[in-house]
C-alpha cells in the first residue's frame, strides 16, 4: 500500500513539473510565435499536447525550437516527422542496444576497442581517477600527481570527462607557461594549474577525466575556422543490409569556445552533401533566434559552399567503424578533419535528435530512417507490399 501510494505521489509530482514546464515555455515564447505567424495560443497550445502524445514525444520547448508553429514551413504530417529528445534514450530498449551501452559511453573502453582495430584515434595521455586502471594509460590519483602531470607532460592536450556528453566540462590546453606555473587555452585565456586541476577535480565524473592529444584541423579548416577541431557529426544506421548513413552535420567553434558543441553561444551547424561534403547554409541559435551566418566570425571566411577535406576518406572510415559495432544499430559518430586525415573523436548512441532535425528542417521519421525504425516495431512494422520510401513515409505519417 505505501509502495502504491508513493508511486501515485511520484506521479503526480511529475505530472506538475511538467505542467508547470508546459505553462513556462508557452507564456515565455507562445506570444512572439503568435506575431510572427498568426497563430492563437490555443491552436500552438493544441498542438504541443498532440506532438508530446505521438510518437516523436516531443516536448514544448523543442516545438518552439524547430519553429513548428509556421504551418507556412510545415504541414502536419512533417510536424509529426520530428522525434524529441526523449527518444535519444527512448529509442535504446526498442532498438535493445543495453548491453552494448558501455562501449560507447565510456571513453577509455571505446578508444581501447577502436585502437585495437586500428582506428585512428586522439592519443591518450592519462586519466585522473581515485582507483580505476587503465592498461598503459597512465592514471593519476590524486590533485597533487595530476599537477605535476600537467606541468611535465610538455604538450598541448583536452580534458574531458571519460563519460560525458554535449562538450560540457571540456578544457582545451594550448600550451604550459612555467614562467606563471599556468597553461594558456585554446580560447587565448590563462589559468594557474592548481586552478586547472580544481576545475578537473570539480567535475562529478564516475568514469574519471580523460587528458587526449589536442588534435590540429586539416589546413583549409584551419584557414576558414582558426584552430579549433570543427568535428562532422556523422549519424549512421546498420542492420542485415550493412551501415549507412542517414545525416551529416558540420559543427563550427567560434568565439572563445573550446568546443564545437551547438550549446555553446554563437556556436555553426550546417548541412552537408552526403555525397560530396559540401557545406550548406551556416546558421546559429533556435528556433525565433535562429539566424543564418555565411561568414565565420573569427576568420570571415565564407562557409557555404565550402568543400571539407578529405570527404571520401571521412565518410569510409565512419561506415567502417560503424560496422565493427555491429550491435549497436543507430550510431552518431564525432570525427575531427585534421592535419593527418580523418580522425574518431566519439561514437554516440543513437546521439542527439536535434542537430540532424535543424539542419534538414525537417524531422527524421520519414524514408529510409522511417522504414529502418519500422524493423524494429517503432512504431509498428511496415505491411508487406510496399517499397520501403513509400512505406516509411505512410508509416509515419499514419501516427499521431
Amino acid at each position: 500500500m505505501l509502495a502504491a501510494t508513493g508511486m501515485l505521489l511520484s506521479s503526480l509530482a511529475s505530472g506538475l513539473r511538467q505542467a508547470r514546464t508546459f505553462a513556462r515555455v508557452i507564456r515565455t515564447q507562445g506570444p512572439a510565435a503568435r506575431r510572427e505567424t498568426g497563430k492563437s495560443i490555443a491552436a500552438q497550445a493544441a498542438e504541443i499536447v498532440a506532438l508530446r502524445r505521438g510518437v516523436g514525444r516531443l516536448g514544448a520547448d523543442e516545438y518552439y525550437q524547430y519553429r513548428l508553429y509556421d504551418d507556412r514551413r510545415f504541414t502536419w504530417e512533417q510536424k509529426k516527422q520530428f522525434l524529441g529528445r526523449w527518444m535519444e534514450d527512448g529509442l535504446v530498449p526498442i532498438l535493445k542496444e543495453t548491453g552494448w551501452l558501455g562501449l560507447a559511453n565510456d571513453k577509455v573502453i571505446a578508444y581501447a576497442f577502436l585502437r585495437g582495430l586500428g582506428f585512428p584515434i586522439p592519443e591518450p595521455y592519462a586519466v585522473y581517477h581515485a582507483w580505476r586502471h587503465c592498461g598503459g594509460i597512465p592514471v593519476h590519483r590524486t590533485t597533487a600527481a595530476l599537477e605535476q602531470a600537467v606541468r611535465t607532460l610538455g604538450r598541448s592536450f583536452v580534458a574531458k570527462p571519460v563519460n560525458g556528453m554535449w562538450g560540457r566540462n571540456v578544457t582545451a590546453v594550448r600550451a604550459y607557461d612555467p614562467s606563471r606555473d599556468a597553461v594558456v587555452l585554446t580560447n587565448g585565456s590563462v589559468l594557474g594549474v592548481e586552478a586547472l586541476v580544481e576545475r578537473i577535480d570539480q567535475v562529478d565524473e564516475m568514469g574519471g577525466m580523460l587528458l587526449q592529444e589536442l588534435l590540429a584541423p586539416h589546413p583549409s579548416i584551419l584557414e576558414r575556422c582558426g584552430e579549433r577541431i570543427c568535428s562532422v557529426r556523422m549519424v549512421t544506421v546498420i542492420d542485415q543490409r550493412g551501415p549507412r548513413l542517414i545525416a551529416t552535420v558540420w559543427k563550427v567553434a567560434t568565439g572563445g569556445s573550446m568546443a564545437d558543441n551547438y550549446w555553446e553561444p554563437g556556436n555553426l551547424i550546417a548541412p552537408i552533401d552526403p555525397e560530396s561534403g559540401v557545406v550548406g547554409r551556416t546558421f546559429t541559435g533556435l528556433g525565433l533566434n535562429i539566424r543564418h551566418v555565411d561568414a565565420h566570425p573569427d576568420t570571415g571566411r565564407l562557409l557555404p559552399g565550402f568543400e571539407l577535406p578529405d570527404w571520401r576518406q571521412a565518410v569510409e572510415l565512419c561506415l567502417s567503424a560503424t560496422g565493427a559495432i555491429p550491435r549497436l544499430p543507430m550510431q552518431a559518430w564525432d570525427i575531427a578533419l585534421t592535419s593527418r586525415g580523418p580522425v574518431l573523436l566519439e561514437v554516440n548512441v543513437n546521439g542527439g535528435m536535434r542537430l540532424p532535425q535543424l539542419c534538414a528542417e525537417a524531422g527524421l521519421l520519414r524514408g529510409e530512417f522511417a522504414t529502418f525504425l519500422s524493423r524494429f516495431g517503432f512504431p509498428r512494422p511496415l505491411r508487406d507490399g510496399r517499397r520501403p520510401s513509400q512505406a516509411g513515409h505512410t508509416h509515419a505519417h499514419g501516427h499521431n
